[in-house]
């Protein structure tokens, strides 16, 4: 059975390394980043099914990392925006930018993973 693979892209490791164990918990594949840069490597080596990713982080912040993935045409993936900031104008700003999902820190594990499973039975596993 091919596994979902999920890229949890993050600058606070403590959090990451947290959120990590919790999805392989669950059954995910889970491959991390510390920063946009990172990431976007990542993401174009893992081809995840699910992209978690913080907005404010080192070298490229989340909205850059979304713009940018979403620029490639082959890339599929639902985009999960995470952020400690719950300020309308960047809500706003990340449903423009095409981001599937909005979710502020602290994190409800369980509202993340309505989240995940609500857009991966939109989509469908491994369809990118």
């Amino acid at each position: 059975m091919i596994k979902t693979r999920i890229l949890v892209i993050d600058d606070e490791k403590d959090f990451l390394d947290l959120l990590k164990e919790k999805l392989e918990l669950e059954g995910y594949e889970v491959s991390t980043a510390v920063d946009g840069e990172e990431g976007l490597i990542n993401a174009q080596v893992s081809q995840p099914d699910v992209v978690i990713c913080d907005v404010r982080m080192p070298k490229k912040d989340g909205f850059a990392v979304l713009k940018e993935l979403k620029k490639n045409p082959n890339f599929r993936a639902p985009f999960i925006m995470l952020t400690a900031v719950d300020d309308f104008d960047r809500i706003r700003e990340a449903y423009q930018e095409k981001a599937d999902f909005y979710v502020t820190k602290p994190v409800k594990l369980e509202k993340l993973l309505k989240n995940i499973r609500i857009l991966l039975n939109l989509r469908g596993p491994h369809s990118s």
